[in-house]
């Protein structure tokens, strides 16, 4: 925490709290930020058996950019069968911002989301926006 009783930011200057040996993963999570705050875009794939502490990383990563908005979803092996279950756990809260996305992108979510009608999007596309 900081003086202000808030948990630490990317502007930040002290060390964040140290999570024990994950430097090179802090170390990769920092550089996400700082490309971020560059203007580069940055994906970061977080995967492994549970208990191994993907959540103490994204944990850290939050606190990193407490001053930013974060959207997180867990999924559950349960759900692994069912068409955009991970998408509509992280995007049906923000479904009201809807049309600030390009239209290939907007209309493809308002399909899988039941707003519009129209063939299910392939989950696979790679004709996003690079």
């Amino acid at each position: 925490m900081n003086e202000g009783g808030r948990p630490p930011t990317s502007q930040d200057p002290r060390p964040p709290p140290k999570l024990l040996a994950r430097r090179s993963e802090c170390e990769a999570l920092d550089q996400l930020v700082a490309d971020a705050l560059a203007g580069r875009s940055r994906v970061t794939v977080l995967r492994g058996e549970a208990g191994v502490g993907k959540t103490a990383l994204l944990d850290y990563l939050s606190d990193r950019v407490a001053d930013w908005h974060i959207a997180r979803a867990a999924g559950v092996e349960s759900e692994m069968e069912l068409a955009y279950a991970g998408l509509h756990l992280l995007c049906a809260p923000m479904l009201d911002h809807l049309d600030r996305l390009p239209a290939p992108q907007r209309d493809a979510l308002a399909t899988v989301f039941g707003r519009s009608a129209g063939p299910a999007p392939d989950r696979f596309w790679s004709g996003w926006p690079r």
